[in-house]
C-alpha cells in the first residue's frame, strides 16, 4: 500500500517522525493527563494563546485517520487498521510550525468484500467512529473544556478540499468513480454515527475568488480554525468569521503585497 498522500498531507506513516519531542501510544489520549500534554505542548509550539488553537490543531490530525481510510478503501479496496492500538501519536516542530504525526505501529488491513461492499464500508466507518473517532475528537476537547462542535464543524470544507484535490489528480474513470461513490457512503451516514445532530462529512462547499492566485478560487472555511489565537494571530482570508468589510481590506494587503513581491 502506497501511502504517499497519508505521509504528506496528514502526517501518517509506518516510520513516523524523526525527532519528535513527545511520543506515545495514541490509546492514552484518552485520558486526561496524556491528552491535557499533548495539547499544551503542542500550543507551545505553535505559539497559542490559551488552548483553543492546540484543539484545532489537533482535531485536524484526527480528521487525517479517517481522511486516509477513505482514500484507502478507494484505492485498494481495503479497510487500513488505524486503531488506536495501532498507532503511536508525535508531536514534531519545524521551526515555524509544527505537525502532528501518526506512526502506524503495523501495516496490516481488511480486504473488502466484493458482495455487500457498501454495506461493509458503513459497518466499518460506525464502528471507527464509534471506537475511535468520536472519543478522541471529546477527550480533546474535554481536556481544553471546550465544545466538540469547534472540531466536528472544520470537517465539512476539509472533506471538500480533499475531494477537489483528488479529482485533480485521479483522471475519469472506474478509480475516479469509486472514489465519489465511497465518499457519498460517508457522507450518507446519519449524524448518530458520529453523536451529531448533522453529518459532519454532508457539506455543500462555498468558494471565494483567491486572492493569492488570480483566477483561481479557495474554499470558504466551514468554521474557524483558530489560527488568530495565537501570538501576533489574524483570522484567514477564507475564515468564516470574518466580516465582509475586514475579508476586502485583507484582500487589499493582499494583493498589495502580491504586486510588491512580483515587481
Amino acid at each position: 500500500m502506497d501511502l504517499t498522500l497519508a505521509e504528506q498531507h496528514f502526517h501518517i506513516s509506518t516510520k513516523g517522525s524523526d525527532n519528535p519531542l513527545l511520543s506515545f501510544a495514541a490509546a492514552e489520549l484518552l485520558q486526561p493527563e496524556p491528552m491535557k500534554e499533548l495539547l499544551q505542548k503542542g500550543s507551545l509550539l505553535i505559539k497559542g494563546i490559551g488552548l483553543e488553537l492546540a484543539v484545532s490543531f489537533v482535531g485536524l490530525a484526527f480528521f487525517g485517520l479517517a481522511a486516509t481510510k477513505q482514500v484507502m478503501m478507494s484505492q485498494y479496496n481495503r479497510i487500513l487498521d488505524l486503531s488506536l492500538d495501532n498507532l503511536t501519536i508525535q508531536l514534531e516542530s519545524h521551526g515555524d510550525h509544527a505537525h502532528v504525526v501518526f506512526k502506524i505501529n503495523e501495516l496490516k488491513w481488511t480486504d473488502l468484500p466484493l458482495d455487500d461492499r457498501e454495506s461493509a464500508i458503513r459497518t466499518e466507518w460506525s464502528k471507527y467512529f464509534a471506537d475511535t473517532m468520536n472519543p478522541l475528537i471529546e477527550a480533546a476537547a474535554g481536556a481544553a473544556g471546550l465544545k466538540s462542535a469547534m472540531i466536528w464543524n472544520q470537517y465539512g470544507a476539509r472533506i471538500a478540499y480533499l475531494m477537489d484535490y483528488l479529482r485533480q489528480i485521479v483522471p475519469d474513470g472506474p478509480l475516479r468513480e469509486l472514489i465519489e461513490s465511497d465518499y457519498k457512503l460517508l457522507a450518507g451516514m446519519p449524524g448518530e454515527t458520529f453523536d451529531r445532530r448533522k453529518n459532519p462529512f454532508d457539506y455543500t462547499p462555498c468558494y471565494l475568488d483567491s486572492p493569492y492566485k488570480p483566477g483561481t478560487q479557495m474554499i470558504l472555511r466551514s468554521a474557524c480554525c483558530m489560527y488568530y489565537k495565537r501570538e501576533e494571530g489574524v483570522k484567514c482570508y477564507n475564515c468564516p468569521i470574518l466580516k465582509d468589510e475586514e475579508r476586502a481590506a485583507f484582500r487589499l494587503k493582499i494583493e498589495a503585497a502580491r504586486q510588491d513581491h512580483s515587481a
